[in-house]
C-alpha cells in the first residue's frame, strides 16, 4: 500500500452501510488486529441506554444456525442470546386447506431450527462490540458524497470533507443503495404487489418457540415466537387489504389476523405499533467490480417469506472473509478483480438457489388458481412424509449447507469479548 497523503485517511477496507450485514462484516474483519477498517453509517449508531426492553413496535429476525455460528465465532453470541427465542418448530399450513407439514428440532437433532431476535438488539450488540475492536473506525452519522479511482485505490469523499483511500470498498446501505447508484451498479427490481404488515402481537396462550408460515390467498403470513410470550408478525397482502388493515383499529385488526392465521394462533389480546412496507426482488446488476463489492439488500433484497435475506448475506460475508484473509497470505491486493469473482463464484450457487427457492415459494403461495392451491396442498402433504428431503431442507434453512466458518487469526487481542461455546451445543 502506497504511503499516506497528508489529511488522507488510508484503510485496508471501507465499509458503507453500518447497518446488520455491514457491522457484521466489520467485526469478523476486525479479529485481525493489523487491519485498519472503515465503517460509515448515514444514521446515528444505537445508543447504550441502560437496559434493554423488548419492544412492541420493532423488527426481528430469524437467525439460522450457521448466523448464530458466525456469531458465535466473533464472541457475541451469548449477549445476543440473552434476548433470543429458539424455534423449537415450525409449521406450515395453507389457508382453508387440508395441507399441513411440520419440521421439529428434535427430529433434526439440533437444540434449535433457529432463534428470534429484534433487530434493535443485534444492532445494540454489534455496535458495542465494534467499539471495543481498536482496529474499527466507525464513523456515524457519516456519508461517502464521492468515489473515484486513483490507479489500484479508491478514494471516497466523505460529507465533513475528509478523504479516504482503499483498495476495497463494501456497499452495504441498503436495497435502495445511494452508493451503488453513485458508481452507476443498476438493479433489476420485480414488483411482487404486496405490502408486509410488520408489528408484534400477544396470545392468550403460550407460544411453545412455534414458528407458523401460513400460506393465505394474498400472500405469506409468518409469525414468530419472541420474548415475554410475543409473537413477531409479518403479513404479506395485497395492496388494498394493506391500506384496509393499516387503518382498521387494534381489535378489528387482531380479529382479521385470528381469521388468517387459523386455530392455532389462539386469541390476540395486544398488538403494538404497525409498520408496512411495499414488496419487491431487488437484485443488483453488479455484485463485485474492481475494488469493489455489494453486500447484503444493496446486493440482492428477497421477499421475507423463507426468512433467509440477512441469513444468505451473513454467508456471503463469510465467503467474503475467507477469501480475503487467504488473500493476505499470499499478499493479493484486495481489490484485484480475479480475487473478487473468485468470492463470487463460491457464492454464485448458493445465491442463485435461495433467492429462487423464495421467489418460486412467493409466487406459488399467492396464486388463487385452484388447481395450484390443490397442488400446493397435496404438497405440503407430501412434504411432510418425505423425511429424506424434509432434513435437506430444513438444513438449508438452518445455514448449514454452506461453510461460515471464519478463519483462525493469530492475533485478536483487540477484542474484549471472548467467544464462548453455548451455541456448539446447538448443533451435534
Amino acid at each position: 500500500m502506497s504511503t499516506a497523503q497528508p489529511n488522507v485517511i488510508q484503510y485496508d477496507i471501507l465499509i458503507i452501510g453500518g447497518g446488520l450485514v455491514g457491522a457484521s462484516l466489520a467485526a469478523c474483519l476486525a479479529r485481525d488486529a493489523s487491519l485498519r477498517i472503515g465503517v460509515v453509517e448515514k444514521f446515528p449508531p444505537p445508543q447504550d441506554s441502560g437496559d434493554f426492553h423488548p419492544s412492541y413496535d420493532a423488527r426481528n429476525t430469524a437467525l439460522a444456525n450457521g448466523t448464530c455460528h458466525i456469531f458465535d465465532q466473533l464472541g457475541v453470541w451469548r449477549e445476543m442470546r440473552e434476548h433470543a427465542v429458539p424455534i423449537e418448530t415450525i409449521e406450515i399450513t395453507n389457508q382453508g386447506r387440508f395441507g399441513r407439514a411440520v419440521i421439529r428440532a428434535s427430529e433434526e437433532r439440533v437444540r434449535a431450527l433457529g432463534y428470534v431476535i429484534e433487530n434493535r438488539w443485534i444492532g445494540k450488540v454489534l455496535y458495542r462490540h465494534l467499539q471495543a475492536c481498536t482496529n474499527v473506525d466507525f464513523r456515524a452519522p457519516a456519508e461517502v458524497v464521492a468515489l473515484r479511482y486513483e490507479a489500484d485505490m479508491v478514494v471516497a469523499t466523505l460529507d465533513n470533507q475528509q478523504t479516504v483511500r482503499t483498495p476495497l470498498v463494501i456497499i452495504a446501505d441498503g436495497a435502495l443503495s445511494h452508493t451503488r447508484q453513485m458508481l452507476g451498479i443498476g438493479a433489476t427490481v420485480t414488483d411482487y404487489e404486496q405490502v408486509a404488515i410488520v408489528t408484534a402481537v400477544t396470545p392468550d396462550k403460550l407460544h411453545h418457540n412455534i414458528a407458523l408460515e401460513r400460506f393465505t390467498d394474498t400472500g405469506p403470513l409468518a409469525i414468530l415466537p419472541q420474548t415475554d410470550n410475543r409473537l413477531g408478525l409479518t403479513w404479506c397482502v395485497d395492496k388494498t387489504t394493506a391500506d384496509e388493515l393499516m387503518a382498521a383499529d387494534d381489535a378489528t385488526f387482531l380479529r382479521a389476523l385470528e381469521n388468517a392465521a387459523g386455530e392455532g394462533i389462539g386469541q390476540l389480546e395486544k398488538v403494538g405499533k404497525r409498520f408496512s412496507y411495499p414488496l419487491s426482488l431487488t437484485l443488483a446488476e453488479e455484485q463485485i467490480r474492481p475494488n469493489v463489492v455489494v453486500l447484503g439488500n444493496a446486493a440482492h433484497g428477497l421477499h421475507p417469506v423463507a426468512g433467509q435475506g440477512f441469513n444468505m448475506a451473513m454467508r456471503d460475508v463469510a465467503v467474503l472473509v475467507q477469501v480475503l484473509c487467504e488473500a493476505r497470505e499470499h499478499n493479493r491486493h484486495w481489490g484485484d478483480f480475479n480475487l473478487l469473482q473468485m468470492y463470487l463464484q463460491r457464492r454464485g450457487q448458493d445465491q442463485f438457489n435461495t433467492i429462487q427457492f423464495s421467489d418460486k415459494l412467493t409466487h406459488l403461495f399467492s396464486n388463487r388458481n385452484p388447481l395450484l392451491s390443490l397442488l400446493r396442498n397435496s404438497g405440503l402433504v407430501l412434504f411432510d412424509t418425505m423425511q429424506g428431503t424434509k432434513r435437506f431442507v430444513a438444513r438449508y434453512a438452518m445455514g448449514r449447507a454452506v461453510s461460515t466458518r471464519l478463519p483462525d487469526v493469530a492475533d485478536t487481542a483487540n477484542i474484549k469479548s471472548k467467544s464462548n461455546v453455548e451455541f456448539k451445543q446447538v448443533t451435534p
